[in-house]
C-alpha cells in the first residue's frame, strides 16, 4: 500500500521545524545544495546518470557536496534538511550540521551536543549516542594493514567471526577483539577522555566497536541509537579539509519521525465570521505569532 504522502509530509514539516530551530539557535546556517552535480569520484552516495556526453550525480552525499564546492579556506557553520539518493531513484530524507573551521575538541564537543538538543527539542530522551576513533584503529592494524579492508568490513557489519578466519597472530586478534569490545566512559585515548568529559552526558559512552567508513572521516565519528529503533537513527564524525579541523553529522528522518511522539502544532486560534472581518482579524494574530485557522 502506497504511503500517504500528504500526512507524511505534516509530521516530516513539523519535525523538521524543530531541528530547525535547534541548529539555528547554536548559530548555524542553512544551506541550499543543487539537487545536481557534475560526477566526481569523491561524491558519496546519490544516483549517476549520463547527460550530453558527461556524468553526474542526482542528490548526493551532503558532506561529500559540501566538500566538493569549498573553493577556499573559510570557517562555516552550516546545516541541511534534504533527500539523499543511493544509486537508486528511492533515498532518504537527512537533517544535518557541518562545522567547519573550528578547534579540535570544540567541533567534537559541539557536533555532539548539537544532536542531544536538536533529539531533546522533539521529546527524544531515550537514546545513547557511541563516540569511537578511526586513529586508534589505525594503531591497532599496525603491522597487518594487508587486511585492513577485510577488518574493517567485518568491524562496521559487527561480525567478528570475519576476523578470527584472517592468518594473523592470536594475539593480534586478541587486541583487536578487545578493542572490537570496549564500551565505557574512560579508555586509554585522552582525545576521547576530554570530549567524554566536555559533553558531559550520562548517554554518550566511549564504544570502540562503532566503525562508520566514509573516506572523508579522519578520526573521531559517533553514532545514535535509541532502545525503540533497530539501527542507528543518526550518526557523523570528524574530517580534516583545507587544513581545517570539521565535524558533521546527519540524522535519518524517518527514525526520527518514528521517535517522535509530540503534539504536531500549537493550538489554533479559530476565526469564523463575515470574511473580510475575520481575515483581519486573523492577519492581525499572525503579526502576533499566533497560529490562526479561518473557517466558514
Amino acid at each position: 500500500m502506497k504511503k500517504d504522502l500528504f500526512s507524511e509530509s505534516v509530521r516530516l514539516a513539523y519535525t523538521v521545524k524543530n531541528l530547525r530551530r535547534t541548529f539555528e539557535l547554536w548559530g548555524y546556517k542553512e544551506i541550499f545544495l543543487p539537487s545536481v552535480e557534475e560526477y566526481s569520484p569523491n561524491l558519496r552516495k546519490g544516483t549517476k546518470f549520463a547527460y550530453n556526453n558527461k556524468f553526474y550525480m542526482f542528490k548526493p552525499d551532503p558532506t561529500s557536496q559540501i566538500l566538493a564546492n569549498l573553493k577556499e579556506k573559510r570557517e562555516l557553520k552550516l546545516y541541511y534538511i534534504l533527500e539523499v539518493l543511493n544509486g537508486t531513484t528511492k533515498g532518504e530524507w537527512q537533517a544535518g550540521i557541518e562545522f567547519i573551521g573550528g578547534n579540535d575538541l570544540m567541533v567534537q564537543v559541539e557536533g555532539i551536543l548539537i544532536a542531544i538538543t536538536a533529539l531533546e527539542s522533539l521529546g527524544i530522551n531515550e537514546f545513547y549516542i557511541d563516540v569511537g576513533s578511526l586513529e586508534v584503529w589505525k594503531r591497532a592494524l599496525k603491522g597487518i594493514e594487508e587486511y585492513k579492508p577485510q577488518i574493517i568490513t567485518a568491524l562496521s557489519r559487527r561480525n567478528f567471526e570475519k576476523i578470527e578466519g584472517l592468518p594473523i597472530p592470536s594475539a593480534k586478534k586478541e587486541e583487536l577483539w578487545k578493542l572490537f569490545n570496549f564500551r565505557g566512559k574512560k579508555c586509554e585515548y585522552q582525545k576521547l577522555n576530554k570530549i567524554i568529559e566536555a559533553v558531559d552526558d550520562k548517554r554518550v559512552f566511549v564504544d570502540f566497536g562503532t566503525i562508520r567508513i566514509l573516506p572523508y572521516y579522519s578520526d573521531i565519528i559517533f553514532e545514535v541509537y535509541s532502545p525503540k529503533f533497530g539501527k542507528p537513527i543518526g550518526g557523523g564524525g570528524e574530517y580534516e579539509i583545507k587544513g581545517m579541523k570539521a565535524f558533521g553529522f546527519a540524522f535519518d528522518l524517518k527514525a526520527i519521525l518514528k521517535l517522535y511522539e509530540g503534539d504536531l502544532e500549537k493550538t489554533r486560534k479559530i476565526i469564523s465570521g463575515e470574511l473580510k472581518e475575520a481575515y483581519n482579524k486573523a492577519k492581525q494574530l499572525v503579526r502576533l505569532g499566533i497560529p490562526v485557522e479561518v473557517r466558514k
